[in-house]
């Protein structure tokens, strides 16, 4: 990892220009998709540098940089009760595309296992406020804008395209196409979702949420997709919290068929993570999201009527070397 480090302290040397970068500093981290490191400059301040490792990667910092405005100004102006990622400047990368590098937000991580009960009602607080941005912040940055049937075919063309691949259970294809068909289920209004939340990319500080970053999925879509990192690691009393919570500050009664979109996103998330693997071609990526189908598959027929879902952790393999 130290000569990963060395390479991103460089790019912030070279992308931050007049800024005196005297060390570097956690976080360091590879993942399939980017290598991310910290620095330190000589006023105390400290950067992170982003690198996207392959051009889906790249794309989607190019995304979350282009909503970046949008959603600063949500903050400054009180719309949003957390902070953003605040790009500061870039540096282009060999297979084309960006490394950001933005000053490090405030807070840190936590194990949703540790989740209090004040916690979840700040998580449904700040679900609740980006729920109800105006979606013009997110058309204005060029990202998808889905209406209810617009995710139905979005959905449906992936479907398509799990099965082409062979490699996803027949009776799970099947399930996904009913709920798909299932006019019930999306009689919804789409909003400003992040779509890839997860505990890597919600920091807290003093029981709070007090950042959120990763919005380089982000799209107008179902309000359903954001909760599916909640309901696969809360149990059900702290969900119930953080529900209320946010139907209290979308100041609107609960949308009905919430939880079972949610389960819909959470079983899908491994054939999109299958879907990835293919992608970037990544094998390991692959096997994983195969095996963890065959499981939910056996494990729905174990109990079909059971509707809470397994509870699924997908962690992505590390891998290591120099980008440059």
């Amino acid at each position: 990892m130290t000569q990963t480090s060395l390479f991103l302290a460089a790019i912030a040397v070279s992308a931050l220009g007049d800024v005196e970068i005297v060390a570097t500093r956690p976080p360091f981290e590879s993942t399939p998709d980017y290598h991310v490191g910290g620095v330190l400059d000589s006023q105390g301040r400290h950067w992170v540098v982003k690198y996207p490792r392959h051009q889906l990667a790249g794309t989607a910092l190019e995304a979350e940089a282009s909503l970046a405005g949008g959603l600063i100004d949500a903050v400054d102006r009180g719309a949003l009760p957390f902070d953003v990622i605040r790009p500061k400047a870039f540096s282009t990368v060999r297979d084309g595309g960006r490394a950001m590098v933005y000053r490090e937000p405030y807070g840190r991580s936590i194990d949703l296992d540790a989740l209090t009960k004040q916690g979840a009602q700040s998580i449904g607080r700040a679900l609740g406020a980006l729920h109800e941005l105006d979606p013009q912040i997110y058309a204005s940055a060029g990202v998808p804008i889905y209406d209810a049937e617009g995710l139905r075919r979005r959905l449906q063309t992936e479907l398509e395209d799990v099965a082409l691949t062979r490699m996803a259970p027949s009776s799970l294809l099947g399930r996904w196409d009913a709920w798909i068909a299932e006019d019930l289920l999306w009689q919804i209004e789409t909003v400003p979702v992040h779509a890839d939340m997860d505990e890597d990319n919600v920091l807290w500080a003093n029981g709070q949420v007090s950042a959120i970053s990763g919005f380089g999925h982000a799209h107008v879509g179902d309000p359903a997709e954001d909760f599916v990192w909640l309901a696969n690691s809360l149990d059900d009393d702290l969900l119930d919290v953080v529900t209320e919570s946010y139907a209290m500050s979308r100041g609107r009664g609960g949308d009905a068929h919430l939880l079972e979109r949610v389960l819909l996103h959470s079983e899908f998330a491994l054939a999109r993570w299958l879907l990835h693997g293919t992608r970037i071609e990544s094998e390991e990526i692959i096997q994983e999201a195969r095996d963890m189908l065959v499981e939910l598959d056996e494990s729905i027929a174990a109990d079909p009527h059971e509707m809470t879902g397994p509870r699924w952790q997908m962690e992505e393999p590390t891998s290591g070397g120099s980008p440059s």
